[in-house]
């Protein structure tokens, strides 16, 4: 069952790619959209399931970085 989701939410995050570009989650209009909705639900499901995220790679903390500063940029956050 947990693969199956984590399989799901990939395929999710390759749509707001497509949908939204790279920084998918800077865009207002993907916040409330039908494949954010199906995200949150696929992630409460993992939650309820006891799965938990593996530690981040360097990788995935430049990731981060570059979104805060896009979200700086956007003026979502100080």
């Amino acid at each position: 069952m947990i693969n199956e989701l984590l399989e799901r939410r990939d395929i999710l995050n390759e749509i707001a790619i497509e949908l939204y570009g790279e920084l998918w989650v800077t865009e207002d209009s993907f916040w409330g959209s039908p494949t954010e909705l199906e995200m949150r639900e696929i992630q409460e499901q993992l939650n309820d399931l006891g799965w938990e995220e593996e530690a981040p790679t360097d990788e995935q903390i430049a990731l981060a970085d570059m979104l805060f500063e896009e979200l700086k940029r956007k003026g979502k956050i100080s």
